[in-house]
């Protein structure tokens, strides 16, 4: 049995009494569980109910990492503060990412687009995960403009909606909105109020923030030589945090960074990416010096209940003579 899931070794399940060794395999079909006469259904539903328990609080909270890791694919900086000196940047980059869970194998994919037009520039996202256990759809957009000469972006709008189905659950279908009035968030509309046991908001940390693709795509353009030495400020619309990359090693042309997410405000004291993740969580950087830009080609994210990774699938640039540049797994 996987080492994510130790009750299983311990006998224990989500009702406090244990289910035979075994049982798992007897509840489970690829991704797909099912309740088989011969087995209690209680071992099964019990079992479901921890293990979804888990998954749900990886993915809230760890996977807003993750997704915007992979997110990082495109083509300005995210301010004068980190103002380039680069040649040509891609005119477009359209990229697919496969998600994968420990012993879950593939149960998702990530699709990023981003496109500049002049002096401004468009980003999409999509993310889509497929468990019996746990369904979501998400999909992102971001637009702003980009200052003179490619030195950096100037955030206007992003948007935020998502589905997400959880075992014996309800179905969620919510969405956010952060607007932008110059170098600081104007308005947002939250997924919730606020709990009072959060850490506030201040209106000094909405200053010169990025929000989740805005901001993260700057990886892309950072120093192709070292390309791990970088901090992102980021705000999601509910959660203020940075996200800090180090150099770890080279493989190869490729830069490996470990990642770490430090919490600021917005979160309650003892939840977040903080208590789920389980060790380091590792970059994959590639540069693509025809492009002027690196690329994230994997990032791996250690949790409590298994390891999440994101793989690159495949790569299309395009530069603005429509020069075209593939990469593929």
């Amino acid at each position: 049995m996987p080492e994510a899931l130790p009750f299983v070794k311990a006998g224990r399940g989500g009702s406090g009494e244990g289910p035979p060794a075994g049982y798992l395999q007897a509840c489970s079909r690829g991704h797909r569980f099912d309740v088989k006469p011969y087995y209690p259904p209680k071992y099964c539903a019990s079992s479901m109910g921890w293990f979804e328990t888990m998954i749900y609080r990886t993915w809230a909270s760890a996977g807003t990492a993750a997704a915007a890791l992979i997110a990082a694919m495109s083509l300005a900086s995210p301010g004068p503060a980190h103002a380039l000196d680069k040649g040509a940047l891609p005119a477009n980059v359209d990229a697919v990412y496969r998600v994968n869970f420990t012993a879950l194998g593939e149960i998702g994919r990530f699709h990023f687009n981003s496109k500049i037009d002049g002096e401004t520039y468009a980003l999409k996202a999509d993310a889509k995960i497929d468990t019996a256990i746990f369904d979501y759809r998400g999909d992102m957009s971001s637009k702003g403009a980009v200052s003179e000469a490619g030195l950096g972006t100037e955030p206007a709008a992003y948007s935020y909606t998502y589905k997400q189905k959880t075992f014996l659950k309800k179905k969620k279908v919510k969405s956010l909105d952060i607007a932008f009035e110059g170098p600081a968030v104007s308005k947002v509309t939250p997924f919730d109020p606020p709990s009072p046991k959060a850490i506030p908001v201040t209106a000094q940390q909405l200053r010169n923030v990025l929000d989740p693709l805005t901001g993260v795509m700057a990886l892309s353009l950072g120093n192709l030589a070292n390309p791990c030495a970088q901090k992102l400020p980021i705000y999601d619309g509910k959660q203020r945090f940075d996200i800090v990359f180090t150099p770890k090693r080279r493989a190869g042309a490729d830069h490996v960074c470990t990642v770490k997410m430090v919490q600021i405000s917005g979160h309650k004291p003892g939840e977040g990416s903080g208590s789920v993740v389980n060790g380091e969580i590792e970059l994959v950087m590639r540069p693509v010096p025809k492009a002027n830009i690196v690329i994230p080609y994997s990032v791996s994210v250690p949790t409590i209940v298994g390891t999440a990774t994101l793989t690159s699938e495949k790569v299309e640039i395009t530069m603005p003579d429509s020069e075209r540049i593939a990469l593929r797994r």
